[in-house]
Order: C-alpha cells, then structure tokens, then sequence
C-alpha cells in the first residue's frame, strides 16, 4: 500500500492518509458509535489534538459554531460547525441525555465528570484504523490533523487560512504541508498558462 508521507527540511517525517483514506477510516466505525464518529469526526475537520479534542465542552457549542482551544500555544477561536458534524452532534447528545458532566466526550462510565482521557482517544483510533486496514504509521490520530491540511491545500486554500484554521502561531508550521500538495501546484499551474498577467514563452 503506498505510503503518504512528508518529508520537511529539517528531516522529520509528517504521515497523512488520502481523501480515501480517511473515508474507510470512518466506514470502520460501527454506525451506533455515535461519540466516537463525532470525535473523530472533529478531530479531522477542526485538525484537533487528542488534547484539544479532550478539552472540548458542552458549552463551548452556541449558535452554530464550536469554540476550540489549542494547545502547544496555538491560537483559539471559534468555527463554524459543518452540517454532518451537526448531525452527528444531535445524535450524540440525544444518546447522553442531561447527565452533568461539562465535557462534550465522556467514557462510558455514569456519574464520571472527566473528559475522555487521551490514551483512549489513541487506543480508540488504532483500533478503527486496524479495522480500516490502514498503514502503520498512520496509526496515530494525529494523522487526522495532518490530512485535513494536506486536504485543505489540495482544494486551494492559500498557507495563511490554513494556519489560521489549524490554529498555527506560526507559519513556518503550516509551510510543511504546503511543500508537498502537487495538487495545488498544477491546478496554479494550469490557471497561470492562460494569464494574461505572465509573460508568455514567445520569444524563443
């Protein structure tokens, strides 16, 4: 199976799974698992750390929009929630009832005030992504937060909205996924052979 993988300057090597990737990756969770297709399901389409996916709250959702903290001194904010994230919200929150525990994703465990712990968010990606016959390393769900920027660069977002939508203090962190999104390149590419605004091959 190939591999995807980045390989930024420095040496380090970032995976990330393809579009159908991450769509047998959700195919592997049972259509009842209504927390863990919502978790995942944030995790990619905000790119959420385990930590950040953690720390998410109940009242954090208001008026169409969710409010993410970041971690590792990234930039907060609020998003907009996307139709099927909404979906998979109500599903959710009808299935828990009015319990009181202020997180948005709790163990299976009644009368638990904590959040999911990360080590289950890692243990219940593994164990979704072995289902779903992905490689090796992409076995981590921090894969996730690296294919929604890939994803995001392959459909022509510029660097600067992808930084801002993953929450990078810095761009130089965003720079990485921009380096490899050929994607992006040739469709530039093709737009820019027919501009007006380049000077064109016809002088030799």
């Amino acid at each position: 199976m190939k591999m995807h993988l980045l390989q930024p300057a420095a040496g380090r090597v970032i995976a990330y799974c393809t579009t159908a990737e991450v769509e047998r990756f959700f195919a592997a969770i049972p259509a009842d698992a209504h927390r863990d297709l919502l978790l995942f399901d944030a995790m990619y389409r905000y790119g959420l750390r385990r930590l950040e996916a953690a720390a998410l709250r109940r009242d954090y959702l208001r008026d169409g929009r969710i409010w993410i903290t970041r971690a590792k001194g990234g930039v907060s904010g609020e998003y907009p929630v996307h139709p099927v994230t909404r979906r998979l919200l109500w599903a959710y929150l009808n299935e828990r009832g009015d319990d009181e525990n202020p997180y948005l994703f709790v163990g299976r465990q009644s009368g638990d005030a904590h959040p999911l712990s990360p080590s289950m968010i890692y243990h219940l990606f593994r164990q979704y992504a072995e289902a779903a016959e992905l490689p090796a390393r992409h076995r981590h769900p921090h894969v996730l937060r690296h294919s929604m920027a890939v994803h995001l660069m392959n459909t022509g977002w510029d660097v600067a909205d992808v930084q801002d939508w993953l929450g990078h203090r810095n761009i130089k962190s965003t720079m990485v996924y921009a380096a490899v999104t050929n994607k992006r390149r040739y469709a530039n590419w093709e737009r820019t052979r027919s501009s007006r605004e380049i000077a064109n091959n016809n002088w030799g």
